[in-house]
């Protein structure tokens, strides 16, 4: 019996999986129906920060403010396409960019933070001039994870400084639009 343990651990995780499929596939097959029929209409699909992107993809111009010297700005993936297209309610793409700069003196203990900086881009600045407020929410360890930033002359950015990469997300408060835009963004590093 001892020689099978290992057999039947390694079988373990695939069997599981398998289970999972076979009870989900009436979902699965919704899901996987919708995002073909999304596609093909022509509007894009994308899954969360892995970068999982199908159907075209929205320009992206970089603006918003100077990075510090030193710092690599790092834009959004969504960048393939020529022309702009603007959401449901009219306004022009906006997507979540951010800077990170290596911070020595705020280290502690074994944890290296970094200075991050996040904001808004537009395809141009009638799309930003729309939003009214941007809601950050952080990794829960942050404090205060859930942060308002109110100021477009900033471009709407968030500073403050971390020592882990994180996936982030902002509920984007849009003048004319009912509910708020929602964007999520890996903070790497």
């Amino acid at each position: 019996m001892k020689d099978w343990i290992p057999l039947l651990q390694s079988l373990i995780w695939p069997v599981l999986i398998v289970g999972l499929v076979i009870k989900f596939r009436s979902s699965l097959h919704r899901l996987a129906d919708t995002i073909t029929s999304r596609v093909s209409q022509g509007a894009s699909f994308e899954a969360g920060a892995s970068g999982v992107r199908l159907g075209p993809a929205s320009p992206q111009t970089p603006s918003g403010p100077e990075p510090e010297p030193g710092a690599q700005p790092v834009l959004n993936a969504a960048s393939a396409s020529a022309e702009p297209r603007p959401d449901a309610t009219g306004a022009n793409t906006i997507h979540l960019a951010h800077t990170a700069r290596r911070e020595r003196q705020l280290d502690r203990g074994n944890y290296q933070y970094h200075s991050i900086h996040v904001f808004l881009v537009g395809d141009d600045d009638r799309g930003l001039d729309r939003v009214t407020k941007v809601v950050y929410h952080l990794h829960p360890t942050f404090y205060e994870p859930n942060r308002i930033v109110t100021n477009r002359k900033t471009d709407f950015e968030l500073r403050t400084a971390g020592w882990g990469m994180f996936n982030l997300t902002a509920d984007v408060h849009l003048e004319g639009r009912a509910t708020p835009l929602k964007l999520e963004r890996y903070i790497n590093f």
